[in-house]
């Protein structure tokens, strides 16, 4: 069990990512990558990516054990590209980083020869890691970026709502299945026994395509604080494009538009940015859907929301 302890500064301090977070979505691709969980979504992805890693990519995998602690120091938070990501990672403090081996080893975990050295200050071990991060990255995470953003986005939105509908206490009690909010506590189900006093400082929520599984954190309390956790999925995202038997019964646009809708909830110019159309193409669209029972649209101040309805995911499984 992780425990959050909140103080009343926390709960207005509590924030959402803006985007898709490079770093994290990294290291979550890399246990999906080794571990089986999560098959029916990311299997696929999962066959396509273990070819894919590049030679230098491997070290990554070396430095990250496929459960248990990762060092913290492979995932600074916030960061909006690759490239950010990884300076951060190069710029970590020599204390830091040997504190994080050191961790990596206390927790059983064999520590390759190279992450040693790299603890004992060869700043050469430091960047060909960040070599590995970088190629990893361009290999099995950036072809799907598009789609990560995406999807993160949808439940960034559903975070947001729940914030404006009943503020942090809402926001807290709706994270994720695994997450209790119980104030001034947040109960998160975890492997291990942790403590987090906040202080003041608030919390970082980052919803995470590549998370399966319980909710993390980092392992040291004196990080900005943050919960990773992994966002609902009824398949592997990256497979828009409807399939002929779809797209022959409602037109390959038509199609498109329903597909980027149960990805997606979204409103009708994000419909139009989505599926590349006008948005007068889009309008027309969801209205036609909507007429035949596949999508709902409900108003939310200037916009109408779509969402995918039991018949339109039954249309496109059956198609």
């Amino acid at each position: 069990m992780l425990k959050i302890h909140f103080t009343d500064a926390d709960l207005a301090k509590v924030t959402i990512a803006g985007d898709a977070d490079p770093m994290w979505e990294l290291l979550m691709s890399s246990y999906r990558i080794r571990r089986p969980e999560g098959e029916p979504f990311f299997g696929r992805w999962r066959r396509g990516s273990r070819s894919a890693v590049p030679e230098s990519g491997r070290l990554l995998m070396s430095a990250v054990p496929p459960y248990g602690y990762c060092p913290d120091f492979i995932t600074p938070a916030g960061r909006a590209t690759i490239g950010e990501g990884v300076s951060a990672v190069l710029e970590t403090p020599p204390a830091a980083l040997a504190a994080d081996v050191a961790e990596l080893a206390a927790q059983g975990t064999r520590v390759a020869p190279w992450l040693r050295r790299m603890a004992g200050g060869e700043t050469r071990e430091l960047h060909r890691l960040g070599t590995s991060l970088h190629d990893y990255y361009r290999q099995c995470v950036a072809p799907d970026w598009a789609t990560v953003r995406r999807v993160v986005a949808r439940d960034r939105r559903r975070l947001e709502s729940n914030l404006d509908r009943g503020g942090p206490q809402l926001l807290l009690s709706t994270v994720h299945p695994d997450v209790t909010w119980s104030p001034p506590v947040l109960r998160v189900r975890f492997p291990i026994e942790q403590e987090l006093h906040l202080d003041g400082r608030g919390l970082r929520l980052i919803p995470t395509f590549f998370a399966h599984g319980m909710p993390t954190t980092y392992k040291d309390p004196g990080r900005p604080p943050v919960l990773v956790y992994s966002i609902s999925h009824t398949r592997f995202d990256s497979d828009a494009e409807p399939g002929p038997s779809l797209a022959a019964l409602l037109g390959q646009t038509r199609a498109r538009v329903l597909m980027t809708v149960a990805i997606t909830r979204c409103n009708t110019s994000e419909l139009a940015e989505l599926t590349g159309v006008s948005l007068a193409t889009a309008s027309q669209h969801a209205s036609v859907l909507r007429a035949s029972g596949l999508i709902t649209s409900a108003r939310s101040g200037k916009s109408q929301i779509h969402e995918v309805t039991p018949l339109g995911l039954g249309v496109i499984r059956a198609s």
